[in-house]
């Protein structure tokens, strides 16, 4: 049997087990966000170990879709205007599950391109190098084994995130969960801590992939200056639309929890940017296949650009449901009431805080009050990764997210003027 083959081997049988409706929407949010994270850093470092994650949190997903396909049943719907508010968690559902299989898509690039990971290194953007994302088993003899998850500290004490826990085929997200023998952490950060926490986990086993930064010769001559302007122009625009696939997702679903118009507009309007840039990307790469000896190279990162145009494609139309002007169904409703978090646009105005602040300066606790940006427009161009050194201006428009309690605060941070006291 092949590689390929072993990650599309039949699951075993669902078990139907009921979930409330706000359970399943907040595991659909965790699940998303975590596989974007695993299928990007799989194709990074060329982590087949990784990509089965995905594979296995795609299936998740559809189980997922069946439960809130089936809460929307059981809500009996009266008459068509009772069923018509339930039509955007139906095609939110639809769309999430076409974004995992995108996701995965993009994950399982690494089994039918042994060294994407190369050509990704190629026309990723330099500047940013992403932490590698790895799986560490807890085994027999591990202190963490019996303490709450919270109580680890592990970015203040081991210098790397835990970004969830895997124990057999539950995903467990919450601080409250206590560790166990046998656990798989899933875990982000530099090289040398990743290493000794695997020593105090008592895991011996080796990576499956290198995690060390390995430049590779590839058939491509980067002193052909035609060569050499395609592969430039392919890295600028695959940077651009693998950054604003991903931000779509997250807007899409803000629009959508706090029926937010502008944010549904701001998706449409990013969906048209990637159709232009998938349009530019497929030419350069054909232009490009004709330049290289081994054109079968490209076909991987063909791939991940066709599947970050499902996802646009999907994230644009659980926005458009916002635009059509649909009242939230009740249950709905109360999945909004209880959560947490809530999605604020804000321009930064000539007496802000943030006026000529560094995005590093903004992670200070006076400024951030828990928000994170996910998006800025700054003119007609969106920006979707900050680098520590990238400076807010005025007329800045900031899409955040953050807690509700301190929504008012983190506003008068933008905009004092707008949002002053009193």
């Amino acid at each position: 049997m092949s590689e390929q083959n072993n990650m599309t081997k039949p699951s075993k049988k669902f078990k139907y087990k009921p979930l409330s409706l706000k359970d399943i929407l907040r595991e659909m949010k965790q699940n998303i966000d975590l596989m974007i994270d695993l299928a990007y850093t799989a194709i990074k470092f060329g982590s087949k170990e990784l990509a089965d994650e995905t594979y296995k949190m795609e299936q998740r997903i559809h189980e997922l879709t069946f439960l809130l396909n089936f809460q929307i049943i059981q809500a009996h719907p009266r008459g068509f205007d009772e069923a018509k508010m339930l039509e955007p968690l139906v095609v939110m559902g639809y769309s999430i599950d076409k974004i995992s299989d995108a996701l995965s898509d993009i994950a399982r690039v690494v089994y039918i391109n042994r060294d994407i990971h190369y050509l990704i290194q190629l026309i990723s953007d330099i500047s940013y190098v992403p932490e590698p994302i790895v799986k560490i088993v807890v085994n027999k003899g591990c202190n963490f084994i019996g303490q709450y998850r919270k109580d680890v500290h592990f970015r203040s004490k081991h210098g790397v995130d835990l970004i969830v826990i895997r124990r057999g085929d539950k995903w467990l997200f919450e601080k409250e969960e206590m560790i166990e023998e046998g656990d798989i952490l899933i875990v982000k950060g530099v090289i040398q801590p990743i290493m000794d926490l695997k020593v105090i986990c008592k895991d011996q086993e080796l990576f499956s992939f290198d995690i060390e930064e390995h430049q590779k010769e590839l058939n491509i001559d980067l002193d052909n200056p035609d060569i050499c302007e395609k592969v430039e122009e392919i890295q600028r625009n695959y940077v651009a639309i693998t950054d604003i696939s991903e931000t779509m997702i997250e807007l899409a679903l803000a629009a959508l929890f706090f029926k937010n118009k502008e944010l549904a507009e701001d998706v449409l309007e990013m969906e048209e940017l990637t159709d232009g840039l998938n349009i530019a990307l497929e030419k350069d790469l054909l232009d490009l296949a004709q330049l290289v000896e081994t054109p079968r190279d490209l076909t991987g990162i063909m791939r991940i650009i066709f599947s970050c145009e499902l996802i646009s494609d999907s994230a644009a139309h659980i926005a458009e449901n916002i635009l059509k002007g649909f009242e939230p169904h009740r249950i709905l409703q109360q999945a909004i009431r209880e959560t947490s978090e809530i999605v604020v646009r804000e321009t930064l105005s000539e007496d802000s805080y943030f006026k000529d602040k560094t995005y590093i300066e903004l992670q200070n606790r006076r400024f951030k009050r828990g928000f994170h940006i996910i998006a800025l427009k700054r003119k007609d161009k969106w920006i979707y990764r900050f680098k520590p050194d990238f400076v807010l201006e005025e007329g800045d428009l900031l899409i955040g997210l953050g807690p509700k309690e301190t929504v008012l605060q983190w506003r008068r941070c933008v905009n004092p003027e707008k949002y002053k006291e009193g």
